[in-house]
């Protein structure tokens, strides 16, 4: 029974969608490789610890998920976060995207992770890996922008396994 209401409450969700809304998605096409254009450059000012370009991938009413975490949202949240965040720590990200889709002016990027976050200080390196879920939403001048961002971690494996 359980099976079969996913698909119906799916069903009667779509079918309640206003008649204005675009159905038509892609997987493919010029929108998505400028999305997986846009992520890795997105990366990259992460890579590169800066904060300032990392801002202009971001969207002014952009909502941030962190796990564990209240929601961060907009840009009077998100850049005091941040700036801590930058001036805290050096990352090393790669990622491999796994899925986008377009839909009109939202995209959904999936994405699997690994990264190193380095204290800037004293501290050791830890690891992270996960996946990785971004809606973007395209700006009045074409450009693409994070709008809602939500992240999960994978438990890394314990080192010292006792029996």
């Amino acid at each position: 029974m359980r099976r079969m209401m996913l698909p119906l409450i799916l069903c009667v969700g779509m079918a309640c969608q206003p008649s204005g809304v675009d159905r038509q998605a892609t997987t493919t096409g010029p929108e998505v490789e400028a999305i997986t254009a846009w992520f890795e450059q997105y990366i990259a000012a992460i890579n590169r610890g800066d904060l300032e370009d990392w801002m202009t991938f971001v969207a002014d009413d952009a909502v941030v998920m962190p796990p564990d975490e209240l929601p961060i949202s907009g840009m009077d949240e998100l850049r005091p976060r941040y700036e801590a965040v930058f001036a805290t720590y050096a990352f090393q990200f790669s990622a491999r995207v796994d899925e986008v889709v377009v839909a009109g002016d939202l995209a959904v990027l999936r994405a699997f992770y690994e990264e190193t976050v380095t204290p800037k200080g004293e501290g050791e390196p830890s690891e992270f890996s996960g996946s990785w879920l971004m809606v973007l939403r395209k700006q009045s001048d074409g450009s693409w922008k994070l709008w809602r961002n939500m992240w999960g971690v994978i438990p890394a494996p314990p080192t010292n396994a006792s029996r």
